[in-house]
């Protein structure tokens, strides 16, 4: 692809997007074309080595602010001119979509704040195995002292499991957090997405 069609599409997929931040992007990625090309590179190769244009559209609309898409997508419906049609319908259907659109934001929330429970709540069972294990061995070596040695290597036994348990699940967890944290940001990315209404190629 060449610099002109690459900016080209590059424009065309930020639509809804504020036009300051399209023009800073836009120069961005003619400067490191431009900067590529000095280099020794053919526009092709300078193009194909800045990514995907989804992938650099997805980065543009996560660091974007939905204020600022939501503002440039009214200003952009002011400059067409809404009808007055579309207005009445929007007050008259007022009392059917705006308790679904309300419905539909609790139930969103409902699932965000399900979903960081059960991360928070499975963190929580791995802090008790490790306590756990910590009080078998206490408990193990108290028993050793005393020399009931049967109870006492029982308890470092089970200490010593619950503790190496705990070092995968630990690993498990982590894994499954940054899931998680990922899945919030795609999703809010997505959002986001509908308000610029990137348009297809």
């Amino acid at each position: 692809m060449s610099r002109d069609a690459f900016i080209g599409e590059l424009r065309h997929r930020m639509a809804g997007l504020p036009q300051q931040t399209v023009e800073r992007t836009v120069e961005y990625y003619s400067e490191l074309i431009a900067d590529s090309v000095e280099d020794g590179l053919t526009e092709e190769e300078a193009v194909s080595r800045l990514g995907s244009l989804d992938e650099i559209v997805a980065s543009v609309v996560k660091d974007t602010p939905l204020t600022q898409i939501v503002e440039t997508r009214i200003q952009e419906r002011k400059k067409k001119g809404s009808s007055g049609w579309v207005i009445a319908l929007l007050i008259l259907g007022a009392p059917v979509w705006l308790p679904v659109l309300i419905a539909a934001l609790a139930v969103a929330f409902a699932l965000f704040v399900a979903l960081w429970a059960v991360v928070i709540a499975l963190w929580a069972v791995v802090a008790a195995v490790i306590l756990t294990g910590l009080a078998a061995l206490v408990a193990g070596v108290v028993e050793l002292c005393r020399l009931h040695l049967p109870q006492g290597l029982v308890l470092l036994g089970g200490g010593l499991v619950c503790l190496g348990l705990c070092a995968l699940l630990y690993l498990l967890m982590k894994l499954l957090t940054v899931g998680t944290v990922k899945l919030c940001r795609w999703l809010w990315v997505s959002v986001k997405s509908l308000f610029v209404g990137k348009k297809g190629k």
